[in-house]
């Protein structure tokens, strides 16, 4: 069952995300730490720059510029671990959840909030898929 949610989230994956950024791994492949992890980080790089480009409304309020501090914040403490071998998923879903505050209560361009959207998508399927991974 695990791997037939697996190969679905992975089939998703393809059509949702870049081949450059896919973070799902392939069963026929051997493990390599360091491939997945850079793969794995580009999408949290991709949240990030989405983020930035975001928090560059020009009609931002004060609150506003609060959320996107924070979660970028966030972002970065989780980025930080990651790059160096750790991946502790509360900093992950502190990051998810800033995130979406940004996502629910800031004034966004639509095309931002889609993108943000779409960024929390992927990084609660990373999640998700990151708990049934035993390394």
């Amino acid at each position: 069952m695990q791997r037939i949610v697996s190969l679905i989230c992975f089939a998703a994956a393809l059509g949702a995300v870049p081949a450059s950024a896919q973070y799902y791994y392939a069963y026929d492949r051997p493990y390599s730490p360091r491939a997945y992890a850079r793969q794995d980080r580009a999408l949290f790089d991709h949240a990030r720059m989405d983020l930035d480009r975001a928090a560059a409304y020009p009609y931002a309020s004060r609150a506003d510029q609060k959320r996107f501090d924070e979660a970028k914040r966030e972002l970065f403490d989780f980025q930080s671990r990651f790059d160096e071998g750790r991946y502790e998923k509360n900093h992950l879903d502190s990051a998810i959840n800033h995130i979406q505050k940004v996502v629910e209560s800031n004034s966004l361009d639509p095309r931002d909030r889609g993108a943000l959207s779409d960024d929390l998508r992927r990084m609660r399927d990373y999640r998700e898929f990151r708990k049934h991974q035993h390394y």
